[in-house]
This record gives structure tokens, sequence and C-alpha cells, in this order.
């Protein structure tokens, strides 16, 4: 018996406003072909079918129809992925009815309500336990007793993992029946791309290798970096079909075959994907991009250029290097916009760093938007200090301003009381504000 393993394929996904449309199409496509070659009886979407709770209508159609010739092959399972809507996936199972070949699975359930599913092979049969993904704050009250809310989310996992293990061996006959787990999990111990929702791969959303159900093959979703589960369970993630974002870059992508035989070990087969445009990464000088540029072809490039200062044709002169590449906006790197000096960061003997080196640190990863970065730091401190003794900062460029604009000046009669300076306010917020994450984090 053969079982094709794929998942995560975030239908809809859109990289630095660029659609990754043509991508999807393309390896969708690729995936049906490798199905239609290699005829499995069965193939299992371990989550993730679309990259937002609310597709578009062409997503949808994208989606439904790749499935439908998926379904035409042998029967496919789609579980609900944490970028799913289980809403949407009763819908859709509910259109389809309960005779189609093409499953949508919304949630867990019991059993016998329905949680194990059985795909006869001749005289053979494979059992699926199907678990789709389960959100901390929403308890499934088939599976779990509300005074036991309060135990860690893995612990919870364990309960539901426990009663589909149960369900599975419930009639299990072992020299006819395969038995298989498909899961939106994080498996703790698995590594990630980068490019999942960070809150949903961290330890807070783990279940444990040891309580997941022994079976002959896991297929998992969730993690976009394709590899082995972690422990003695035989399973896989197959990943994501295409690099989704940057945190993918050459990653290698795939689907999954698997060989199963009642009593024997899985005989797990990794066929690669091709299709679908690949990312990169560069950053280094324009000679450096001039003699990289005969290496790269149809990609999606995100540059940043080291320059002395900038160049006003800049993304021309990219565009006529690269032109089959999709090009993302460029980063220019100009030299006077960053730090010429560096300073020791803080000592690990547990000193809180100061607002300065927090600010040092930012400015040293992002650079600045026309100003000199010394400049901004030295703003910055002197600003810092005049807050310290409750005055309002002053700087040169202001006094200028004030003498030939003396109408701009406020009468020295009147001062004004002490209050915190609104550029400090400014100055903060643009450092708390900055996009992708950069902002140094408190280190301990």
């Amino acid at each position: 018996m053969r079982v094709l393993h794929t998942a995560d394929w975030h239908i809809g996904r859109v990289l630095h406003n660029q659609p990754r449309r043509i991508d999807h199409e393309r390896v969708l496509a690729e995936i049906v072909a490798i199905a239609r070659d290699r005829r499995p009886d069965l193939i299992l979407h371990a989550g993730d079918l679309f990259d937002a709770l609310r597709p578009s209508y062409e997503d949808i159609t994208l989606g439904l129809d790749t499935l439908r010739e998926l379904a035409e092959v042998a029967p496919t399972v789609v579980l609900c992925g944490n970028h799913d809507s289980p809403v949407l996936f009763r819908i859709f199972q509910k259109l389809l009815g309960p005779a189609s070949r093409l499953r949508f699975v919304d949630r867990a359930r019991l059993p016998d309500a329905g949680g194990i599913l059985d795909f006869p092979v001749g005289d053979r049969r494979l059992r699926l336990a199907p678990l789709p993904f389960v959100h901390q704050n929403r308890l499934l009250e088939a599976f779990e007793d509300p005074a036991k809310r309060t135990v860690t989310y893995a612990d919870r996992l364990g309960d539901i993992e426990s009663v589909l293990r149960d369900g599975l061996l419930d009639g299990y006959d072992p020299t006819r029946d395969v038995l298989l787990f498909a899961a939106h999990l994080h498996v703790s111990g698995a590594t990630y791309s980068g490019s999942e929702r960070p809150l949903h791969v961290s330890d807070v959303y783990a279940t444990r290798v040891e309580h997941l159900p022994v079976v002959s093959y896991a297929a998992f979703g969730h993690i976009h970096r394709p590899q082995q589960l972690t422990g003695t369970t035989p399973g896989r993630y197959s990943g994501s079909p295409l690099q989704l974002d940057f945190g993918e870059v050459g990653e290698k992508k795939e689907v999954v075959l698997v060989e199963l035989e009642p009593g024997d070990p899985a005989r797990i087969e990794l066929v690669p994907l091709a299709s679908g445009r690949r990312l990169r990464r560069f950053v280094g000088t324009m000679p450096e991009l001039e003699a990289l540029a005969p290496s790269v072809g149809e990609e999606i490039c995100l540059i940043t250029l080291n320059v002395e200062a900038p160049i006003v044709d800049l993304s021309d002169r990219v565009a006529r290097l690269l032109p089959e590449a999709v090009v993302l906006p460029i980063q220019e790197n100009v030299a006077n916009r960053r730090l010429t000096t560096t300073v020791e960061g803080p000592s690990d003997t547990g000193a809180e760093p100061s607002l300065t080196e927090f600010f040092r640190e930012y400015l040293e990863k992002q650079g600045t938007k026309g100003a000199s970065a010394d400049e901004v730091l030295q703003r910055f401190e002197q600003t810092l200090e005049a807050l310290l003794i409750e005055q309002e900062p002053s700087f040169p460029e202001e006094a200028q301003l004030l003498a030939d604009f003396p109408e701009f000046a406020e009468p020295s009669s009147s001062p004004p009381p002490p209050a915190p300076a609104p550029a400090v306010q400014t100055v903060l917020q643009g450092f708390e504000s900055s996009d992708g994450g950069a902002t140094p984090r408190r280190r301990r």
C-alpha cells in the first residue's frame, strides 16, 4: 500500500507584496503529476491548505481544483491547520457529502464519532487517526475534562492522542491493517524554517514525542522545513512545497511517498519538487552582485547593497543585471548612514544594558534613512541626558533655526514649565515600531 504525504501549501501567500500565485500553480501541478505517475492508495494533506482564514475566491478555486484532481487518483484527506478556517472546512465537507473521495477534517473527533478513518485497499486496510491543529485556548469538549483545563498544552494533547491511539487499536488486525497518524502539530525537537507563525511553533504549542500513537507512519504538517520526526516514531514533516519566504532560502522541497505492508517497517521515499521560483538573499557590493548575476535566473531576490553614497538609478541597473529575476525593493546600506564606531556590548555579569546600548545595537542592524547614524545616536544621547535632568533638549540646528526665524521663538519672560521632552517620545516611538522585529530585545 502506498501513501502520498504533503502539507503546508499556504495558497494565497504574498511575499513583500509579491503574490506567489504562479509558484503555487506550478508546484501544485507538479504534485498532481507525481500522484498520477506513482498511483498512491491514499493522499494525506497535513494542514495549512491556505495562508489565511478567509482565502480569496481565486485561492479557494486553486486549492479545491487541485484537491479534486488528487482525489481522482486516490482518496484524499485534508487536515485543518492553524492558518485554515475550521468553519470553511466544515462547509466544504458538507457540500461534498459523505460519499466524496475528498475529505476535509476540521477538528479531532472521538473514534466512535468518525475520529478514525478506514480505507480498504484490496483485502487490506489503512486506518488513519487525523488530528488537526488544536488551539491552546479552545477546549475539545469530546476529549477533555474541563477540570483539567489548567494542565499544560502538551498534556492536553497527550490525552487526545491517547484516545486516538485506543481508537486505532480497537478492532486492529495486524495481519491486514496498517495504522497511520496525521497531525498538524509542533513536535518538540523539530527544526524551524523561520517562516512559521512564531507563537504556534513555540514550546507553548509543542507536543511530546512520547505521546504520539505507535503507528507505521506519522504524516505531519506545520513545520516548513522537511525533516524526520524526532524520537522513534517513523514519520516526517513533509514541509512546504515551495520556499514561502526568506526563512526558507536554500531548503530543498519534497513530497513523501510511503510504502506500507502489515507487519513491515515503512519504506519512505522523498520525491523532490522542482517547480516554483527559488528565493535568493544577497548582501554585498555592486561589483559582487555583477559577478553573481550570470548565475541568477528566474528567482525572487531580496538585495541589500553596501554603497558609499546613494545611487540614483540603482533599481534600473539591478534590473538590467538580473533580467529574469523578480527583484524586491532594494535596500541601500549607505556608508555615512552606518555607525563608524563600535563599543563592546554589555558584559555577562548580569548588568542590564543601557537604553543607549540598545539603540546602538538597533542602529547597527537597521541603519538610518537620510541621516548619519552617528549623528542620530548623538542626538539620542543628548535627548536622554536632558530627560534625566527634566529639561528640554537643546540642539545647535534648533538654535540656528530660531536665530534665522525669531518670530517662532517663545518669549523669554515666560519660560515653559519642565515637562518630558517630546523628542524623547518621538525617538522611542520610532525605536519601538521598527518593522521585521529588529528592535533589540532585553538580554538577561
